[in-house]
């Protein structure tokens, strides 16, 4: 009996602990939901932002509508790698500028980006 509450009890702790989250600050929030009205030049431009540790870790761009040539222009520009490094506060404190040439799908990005970074805060609360 009391080897069975042992073993009961360890079972739990580690039905417990592997349930618990790893790290409560680190997460990926993705804006296909989020930014479903917000749209580029050929539809929606959804985006995941990676926070690890209380900070962004990338922002990745899921698929999407865009011509592939003016999309690359907003893939080249620094508009998902201007937040790497910084905290969700400071990331939702910067200010990213459309690329020429692609100025709807650019916009559309960081109006996603936007988005999720507000949700990210609600998260690292």
């Amino acid at each position: 009996m009391k080897r069975n509450l042992i073993l009961l009890f360890l079972a739990a702790i580690c039905l417990y602990a592997s349930a618990a989250p790893k790290n409560p600050k680190s997460f990926v929030v993705n804006t296909e939901k989020l930014g479903k009205s917000v749209l580029g030049f050929a539809g929606t431009t959804p985006v995941e932002i990676y926070v690890v540790d209380g900070r962004i870790d990338k922002v990745v761009p899921l698929k999407n509508n865009e011509t592939p040539e003016y999309f690359q222009k907003v893939l080249d520009s620094p508009i998902f790698s201007a937040l790497k490094g910084k905290t969700v506060k400071e990331a939702s404190e910067v200010q990213l500028d459309a690329v020429s040439g692609a100025t709807w799908s650019s916009k559309a990005v960081i109006e996603n980006i936007r988005l999720g970074l507000k949700q990210a805060a609600k998260k690292s609360k």
